[in-house]
């Protein structure tokens, strides 16, 4: 057993000390007991009847070792340092110097920040009823929620999912379990989604103005992002126009630098057209014949189009929500 703390160092690498290490000395510590934990692991190993435990040294201590030799350096992973939020150098500031309480406004109201897409925040709104007691029934039930369930989500799960969303269109469509990948929230399907299609210096069209996750979790992998402009005279709908003129951009330049290879889908430069529908920041909810248009461009490219619809069900008067995936059909 051994105990190291740790921290950063500037230039990316994480760097270990080994304050506490074993000193055993050549003296038995008794047998390690290792649990079984499933039907195929290892059996456990009998432990001593008499286990001795070790003893510790504090090798900071040492009067042999200087400081260099007393640490080592772990390098940083290259997607670990390519990965930078900036949403919190921006959203921080402005709850700090902006948001003030009633007494603090002297009108006696308290502010409501909008700087955070979470309608909860401030007690507003509150969780459904139905959630909150399907929730606890769960939890209180033997066997459903102290156990692994399957990693693309529970067949109960993801039978509703598929049930749910085959009534969307007036379409028939035919959506089944094994089609859904229940993910840790929008932002864990998105990781999924964007890590199963960008490589290295290949390219994910985003909106412009977008939430920025998209462009974080792109450059982790070494991608590009390159952003298509929405219209505000129009709604905010996506600039068609100024998409494909991307597409085809970025296709040529690959082309160009790929000039001696065999260019084809499989290194093609552009990988996925996302769309926010409803938008965040703007607010727009997407007419089903805007959809329609956007999968028109996204088929003469054949390419696939990832529908972050994280607030879908939060549309209000005669802004009818419209899924992507019913659009398609």
């Amino acid at each position: 057993m051994t105990t190291m703390a740790s921290e950063t160092n500037f230039d990316g690498a994480v760097m270990l000390s080994p304050d506490l290490v074993p000193n055993t000395e050549g003296k038995p510590i008794g047998d390690l007991v290792t649990p079984s934990t499933s039907a195929t692991s290892s059996p456990s190993l009998t432990p001593s009847l008499s286990p001795v435990s070790p003893t510790f040294v504090s090798l900071s201590a040492s009067p042999t070792l200087t400081e260099k030799e007393n640490s080592w350096f772990v390098p940083a992973s290259k997607k670990s340092l390519r990965t930078h939020n900036p949403i919190r150098s921006i959203v921080d500031p402005i709850m700090t110097r902006s948001i003030k309480d009633a007494n603090q406004c002297g009108d006696g109201k308290d502010q409501i920040s909008l700087a955070l897409g979470d309608p909860t925040t401030y007690g507003i709104i509150k969780p459904c009823p139905a959630v909150v007691s399907a929730i606890t029934k769960a939890m209180q039930s033997p066997g459903i929620a102290a156990g692994y369930v399957n990693a693309c989500g529970t067949h109960e799960a993801r039978a509703a999912i598929a049930s749910y969303h085959s009534k969307q269109s007036s379409e028939i469509i035919n959506v089944i379990p094994e089609d859904i990948i229940v993910a840790n929230g929008a932002s864990g399907a998105l990781e999924l989604a964007l890590t199963a299609l960008l490589d290295e210096d290949s390219v994910l069209l985003v909106p412009r103005p977008g939430f920025p996750l998209y462009q974080v979790i792109a450059e982790s992998h070494g991608a590009r992002v390159v952003h298509y402009d929405l219209l505000p005279q129009s709604g905010w709908e996506c600039d068609l126009n100024h998409m494909e003129s991307i597409i085809l951009h970025e296709e040529e330049e690959a082309m160009r630098k790929n000039c001696e290879k065999k260019y084809d889908a499989k290194n093609r430069a552009v990988r996925a057209i996302l769309i926010n529908n409803p938008s965040n920041p703007t607010g727009a909810v997407y007419s089903e014949s805007h959809l329609m248009d956007i999968i028109r461009v996204a088929a003469r490219h054949r390419l696939p189009i990832i529908s972050d619809e994280i607030y879908g069900d939060m549309t209000f008067a005669n802004n009818l929500f419209h899924p992507m995936a019913s659009v398609s059909v």
